[in-house]
């Protein structure tokens, strides 16, 4: 456990719950996948930042974090993540964060030591061009987010976790239990680190970099975000985020020490090996999940019978065959449903207005390569589905020489 040196000589011993960034900081280009993410936090929580005029102690630079090995197992498990734990210091040594500035970007480097050894542990230290965005908070006059542990790391997506920092850089100005930010999209690809040549579509961005974190962080954590497109003409421009935060329960709370989770039982594994379900639960994001997808999986092999069971359970898991296969079931439900009662509503008005319409002339088609003539089937449907035929909607009926039973034969089955 790292030991930090406070102003005026003192220790602590225990990794905060909280940790703290200055604003700018959250608002920068943070260029981090998952792991790299929960390192950062990590390291976060033995940075004992200023934060006011009145605080009395607090780190005068950087403190070293160490983590002695049984205690990184304890924090990252004993799966994927530690095997990923070499390749992603290396990666974290040369990570420089962007952040904006008046005059332009400035370019910070992350870690100035970032180590991991199998029988040491890991050592972690911050660059000191950090300091303003981590320790002197107060003197540089910014402004600080402040966030609970527990709430962020579990988060399989980084996506999700820098979401989660950008709404609550704005708890402050809660209104009725909830946080309400407004990003543009350009600004939003900055932070989340997204280029712009990927997911030029924005129902790709949607889908990729907000819905699924979204849906993770809602699943996660005690908070609910949702959003809202907004349009520049009929450009989509930017998001209107919501974060409800009436069921986050008080920081005392928070204080349990963070770890993720060991590997599922091996009754769960059904031949798949450690490094397969490794990278399955990662992908899962908990025990659970991958324990629910892994029962569905099975009961699917069963009924299929697929000549590799292994590889075929693998892709059921990783790819969610429960969830796709779900939304299969009430996409049919729904249809089912509309088509109940798209007939009830036709029954109705065959026999509401089976007499209404005069037939004086013969029956001649609503000409719908027109405007005039798509219109006019509109009215008339309008008017059955509401059960009112009123006056234009029977006048074109009679002009027609059609009946009710006949337009619908004709103009609604399809």
């Amino acid at each position: 456990m790292a030991q930090q040196e406070l102003d005026g000589g003192d220790t602590v011993n225990e990794r905060r719950p909280i940790i703290y960034q200055a604003n700018p900081l959250i608002e920068a280009r943070k260029a981090m996948n998952t792991m790299e993410m929960r390192l950062f936090l990590i390291a976060l929580q033995d940075v004992n930042p200023h934060l006011s005029k009145n605080d009395r102690f607090y780190d005068k630079k950087f403190p070293a974090t160490h983590i002695a090995p049984a205690q990184v197992k304890e924090i990252l498990g004993n799966g994927m993540y530690m095997t990923l734990l070499d390749k992603t210091c290396d990666s974290l040594a040369k990570r420089v964060l962007v952040i904006r500035m008046q005059d332009g970007m400035k370019f910070v480097p992350l870690f100035a030591v970032i180590q991991y050894r199998k029988r040491v542990g890991l050592d972690i230290r911050f660059n000191d061009e950090m300091r303003p965005y981590l320790l002197d908070i107060f003197e540089e006059g910014k402004g600080y987010t402040k966030i609970a542990m527990k709430q962020i790391f579990y988060l399989s997506s980084a996506y999700g976790m820098r979401l989660l920092e950008l709404m609550l850089q704005y708890q402050g100005f809660m209104q009725d239990g909830c946080v309400r930010r407004h990003i543009e999209l350009a600004d939003l690809r900055f932070m989340l680190n997204v280029d712009e040549r990927k997911y030029q579509r924005i129902q790709d961005f949607c889908k990729r970099i907000l819905d699924l974190p979204i849906k993770e962080i809602n699943e996660k954590t005690q908070y609910k975000l949702s959003y809202t497109k907004t349009k520049s003409g009929r450009k989509i421009t930017g998001f209107d985020f919501v974060m409800d935060c009436s069921h986050v329960l008080p920081e005392s709370s928070a204080s349990e020490t963070v770890q993720v989770e060991m590997l599922p039982n091996k009754s769960f594994w059904h031949g798949l090996t450690r490094q397969a379900v490794d990278k399955l639960t990662i992908i899962c994001g908990s025990n659970e999940e991958f324990e629910k997808r892994m029962k569905y999986a099975v009961t699917l092999a069963k009924r299929r019978k697929p000549k590799n069971v292994t590889a075929f359970l693998y892709k059921a898991i990783e790819e969610d065959y429960r969830r796709r296969d779900q939304e299969a079931k009430e996409a049919v439900e729904r249809e089912i449903q509309a088509k109940a009662e798209k007939e009830e509503w036709e029954l109705v008005a065959q026999k509401m207005f089976a007499d209404a319409i005069s037939l004086d002339v013969e029956e001649t088609p609503f000409d719908e390569s027109t405007e005039m003539g798509r219109a006019s089937v509109r009215v008339v449907r309008d008017a059955l589905k509401a059960g009112h035929l009123n006056i234009t909607a029977k006048r074109l009926l009679e002009q027609q020489g059609m009946s009710v039973a006949r337009f619908i034969e004709l103009y609604c089955h399809r």
